[in-house]
C-alpha cells in the first residue's frame, strides 16, 4: 500500500465546507456520516435530499420548487423540474453591492507578467448589466446564441455573464483558432451575436487576427451584431460583416449604467454549448443546462476544492476549454477570479505559479503535463509553500504521474493540498477528484464527486476488481448530463456517444482502476488506448514508467498500423545533452518492461523536437496518430504547435 503524500490537518479539515456540509446532511438523513465516502453513498442513494440540500446550503437564488430529483434512467436526467433560475444571477449574487475585487486579470507585458486589471464586484455587475441591455436592444432573446472569440480576461467574463443574464446560449473559442475550425463550430449554432478580439499576446509576442476574424464573419451569415475589442486598422471586420449586421466597439457597449435584469428560466434551459471533437465529422456541440452547471459546479468548487469567500481562484485555461466555464463558477461561492492570459511557460516554466503568487491566489489549477515539464526542468516550487495564501493545487487535463505527484508534495510541503481531478467537456464538470478531509495518495484521486454514481466496469453490470483496469462509468443521472447534441433531434448521436456500450450506463471513454484506498486512478483515454495483439494498453502507464528517466523530457505513445497489426511508436523529446542512441533506447525499453509489461514495450522509438500540444499544454496522441497515418487531423486549429506534426511524420518516415 502506497503512503499518503498529503494528509489533512484535522483541525483545518473540520473547518472545510465539505465537513460542515456533511454535518448538515447527517441531520437531514438522521445518521452520522463519519467521512465523505458515507456522504457520497447517501448522495446517490437519496439524490432528492442531497441536491435539495446543495440548493439550500449554497443559498441558490431562484424558485426551487418542491422536487429536486426525479428517478430516471440515463440519458434522461430530471432535476428541479419546477425551478426557475438564472446562472448569471447566481454567479453575481455575492457581488451585487461589493467593492471587493471580484476579478483580477494577469497577462504578459514585455518579458514579465503583470496585473493588468482589477474589477470590483460592483463594477463587474455594472458592466454585465450594460452588455445585457445591449443584447436586448438588438433583439437577443432566451435561446439565441452568442459566440465569443476572446482571450481569457474581463471582456470574455462580462460577455458570458451578460448573455446568460438574458437567457442566451453562450459558446466560446480562444482567438488562436483558425477560421475553418471556428466556422465548423459556430456555423452549426447560427449565432446572431459575436464578440471578438483582434489581437492577443502569447509567449511574448503579439498576434493580430483581424483577417482571420473577417473570414469567420463571412462564414456566419446569421450574425446581426459583431462587437470588436481592439483595433481593425484596415476595416477588414466591418467589410466582412453582412449588410444588415452592425459592428460596434466592445468597450463602448460596456460603459452604460443600467438596472440589472436577469431572465429566470427553467432549470434545463441551455446556458453553454461546448465543443467535443468526434472521430469523424464536425465537432459535437454539447448543450449544457444552466441549472445543472450551477449545482454541479458549486459542489465541485465549493465542497471538493473548498473554495469560498475571501479565496482567490486561478485555473490556467483558455476560453475553449471547459475549465473556463468551471473557473468562472467560483464567483457563485464568493471567490475572486484570477484570470491569467498568456502562454503557460512564459516568461519561465513556473509562470502559472508566478501569476498565482502575484495575485495572492489560494487555489491554483493547471494541466498535469505542465507540471511534468516543471519537474523535468528542475523547477523549484518550494518557495510557494511558504506563501500563506496558497493551500491547494488542482491538476487535470491528463493523469498526474506518481513521480510528479511525489515531487509536488516535496516541493509544497504539508500545507498545500494536491487535488487532481478528472471529468470532461461532456459533463462540463468533474467525475472524480479530491477531498480536503481525506489523504491524497500519489497516482490516484480520492474518489467520485458527490452526487455522481461513478464506478469502473469490466463488462456490463460487472464491476472491475480493485486494481484491475476497466471503463470509467456513471450509473445514475447527474445534473450536467447534456441536454443533447446540437442538431441531434432524436438523441441518437448522444446515445451512440455515451450509452451504446451498455444501455443506461454513461461510458466516459476513460480507462481507470479502483484503488485499495477507495480512490480512482485514470489510465488514459479509451480512444487513445493501444490495442496490440488484442491486448488493450493505457498510454499513461508508459508515461509513468518514463517519468524519472534521465534521457526523457516528455514522450507520446500511439499505435501505428503496421504489417497487418499495430505496433507501438514512442516519440521522445530527449533531455538536454542526451543522445537517443541504441543504449539509451534499450534503457527506455527496459524501464517500460519493468514497470509495465513486455507488451507495453515500443517497437519504434523516435526522437522529436516537440510534441503536438493544445494551448493548455495537453499533448494530443490522436493528432500524432492520424498525421502519421496520413489521415485528416481533427481539431488541428486547437493545437498550439501544429508544425510539430510535420516533424513527427518526417522523423518516422526517416
Amino acid at each position: 500500500m502506497t503512503r499518503a503524500t498529503w494528509t489533512p490537518d484535522p483541525d483545518a479539515a473540520a473547518q472545510t465546507r465539505i465537513a460542515r456540509f456533511r454535518d448538515a446532511a447527517s441531520s437531514i438523513a438522521g445518521r452520522d456520516f463519519t467521512d465523505t465516502s458515507d456522504l457520497h453513498e447517501w448522495s446517490i442513494a437519496d439524490p432528492d435530499s442531497f441536491w435539495s440540500l446543495v440548493w439550500d446550503d449554497f443559498s441558490v437564488v431562484g424558485e426551487k420548487g418542491s422536487v429536486a430529483s426525479v428517478p430516471t434512467t440515463l440519458p434522461e436526467a430530471v432535476f428541479f423540474p419546477e425551478a426557475r433560475i438564472n446562472l448569471a444571477e447566481n454567479l453575481l449574487a455575492p457581488w451585487l453591492d461589493s467593492d471587493d475585487v471580484a476579478v483580477l486579470c494577469i497577462g504578459e507585458a514585455d518579458s514579465d507578467l503583470t496585473v493588468q486589471e482589477e474589477v470590483t464586484g460592483r463594477e463587474l455587475v455594472r458592466r454585465v448589466a450594460s452588455f445585457a441591455a445591449g443584447l436586448r436592444e438588438h433583439g437577443v432573446r432566451p435561446g439565441d446564441r452568442v459566440g465569443l472569440i476572446l482571450p481569457v480576461g474581463s471582456d470574455a467574463l462580462v460577455c458570458t455573464l451578460g448573455a446568460l443574464a438574458v437567457g442566451a446560449v453562450v459558446s466560446s473559442v480562444s482567438p488562436e483558432f483558425g477560421a475553418p475550425s471556428v466556422i465548423d463550430r459556430f456555423g452549426q449554432l447560427e449565432p446572431t451575436v459575436l464578440a471578438v478580439a483582434t489581437s492577443y499576446r502569447w509567449n511574448g509576442r503579439e498576434f493580430h487576427r483581424a483577417d482571420n476574424l473577417a473570414e469567420v464573419i463571412r462564414g456566419l451569415p446569421s450574425l446581426r451584431w459583431v462587437l470588436v475589442s481592439g483595433a481593425d486598422p484596415d476595416g477588414a471586420i466591418g467589410a466582412a460583416a453582412p449588410a444588415e449586421c452592425r459592428v460596434s466597439p466592445l468597450g463602448v457597449e460596456l460603459e452604460r449604467s443600467v438596472a440589472q435584469e436577469f431572465e429566470r428560466l427553467p432549470f434545463d434551459h441551455p446556458a453553454y454549448v461546448l465543443f467535443s471533437s468526434g472521430t469523424t465529422g464536425k465537432p459535437k456541440c454539447l448543450i449544457h443546462r444552466g441549472g445543472g452547471v450551477l449545482l454541479k459546479h458549486i459542489v465541485e468548487v465549493g465542497l471538493h476544492a473548498d473554495v469560498g469567500p475571501g479565496d482567490r481562484l486561478l485555473f490556467y485555461t483558455t476560453t475553449s476549454w471547459m475549465m473556463w466555464n468551471w473557473e468562472i463558477s467560483g464567483l457563485a461561492v464568493g471567490a475572486t477570479l484570477v484570470l491569467l492570459d498568456g502562454a503557460p511557460a512564459y516568461p519561465g516554466p513556473t509562470a502559472v505559479f508566478d501569476a498565482g503568487r502575484l495575485a495572492g491566489a489560494t487555489h491554483v489549477g493547471l494541466g498535469a503535463r505542465l507540471l511534468d515539464h516543471m519537474r523535468a526542468e528542475g523547477s523549484d516550487l518550494s518557495a510557494y509553500s511558504s506563501d500563506e495564501p496558497l493551500r491547494q493545487v488542482m491538476v487535470t487535463g491528463s493523469p498526474l504521474s506518481v513521480p510528479t505527484a511525489e515531487w509536488m508534495a516535496e516541493q509544497f510541503g504539508p500545507s498545500v493540498m494536491i487535488n487532481p481531478i478528472s471529468g470532461g467537456t461532456d459533463l462540463v464538470g468533474v467525475f472524480v477528484g479530491g477531498d480536503p478531509t481525506r489523504p491524497f495518495h500519489a497516482g490516484e484521486m480520492a474518489g467520485p464527486t458527490l452526487g455522481t454514481d461513478v464506478d469502473v466496469y469490466a463488462d456490463a453490470g460487472v464491476r472491475a476488481e480493485v486494481g484491475a483496469a476497466g471503463e470509467l462509468v456513471c450509473l445514475q443521472p447527474f445534473p450536467t448530463v447534456p441536454v443533447g447534441i446540437w442538431g441531434d433531434a432524436t438523441g441518437e448521436r448522444l446515445r451512440a456517444t455515451y450509452f451504446d456500450t451498455w444501455p443506461g450506463v454513461w461510458v466516459h471513454g476513460d480507462r481507470a482502476v479502483r484503488t485499495e484506498h477507495g480512490g480512482v486512478a485514470i489510465l488514459g483515454r479509451s480512444d487513445a488506448t493501444l490495442n496490440v495483439g488484442g491486448v488493450r494498453i493505457g498510454t499513461a502507464e508508459i508515461y509513468a514508467a518514463l517519468a524519472d528517466h534521465p534521457a526523457v523530457v516528455d514522450s507520446l505513445a500511439f499505435g501505428q498500423e503496421w504489417e497487418g497489426d499495430t505496433r507501438i511508436v514512442l516519440l521522445v523529446m530527449p533531455s538536454p545533452g542526451a543522445d537517443l542512441d541504441q543504449e539509451t533506447q534499450t534503457s527506455i525499453r527496459s524501464a517500460i518492461r519493468a514497470a509495465c509489461s513486455p507488451r507495453h514495450v515500443p517497437a519504434l522509438i523516435v526522437a522529436v523536437p516537440d510534441l503536438p500540444r493544445t494551448q493548455t499544454g495537453k499533448i494530443s496522441e490522436i493528432a500524432a496518430r492520424e498525421a502519421v497515418h496520413g489521415r485528416p487531423v481533427k481539431g488541428l486549429g486547437a493545437l498550439a504547435n501544429p508544425e510539430s506534426l510535420d516533424a513527427i511524420v518526417a522523423a518516422i518516415a526517416g
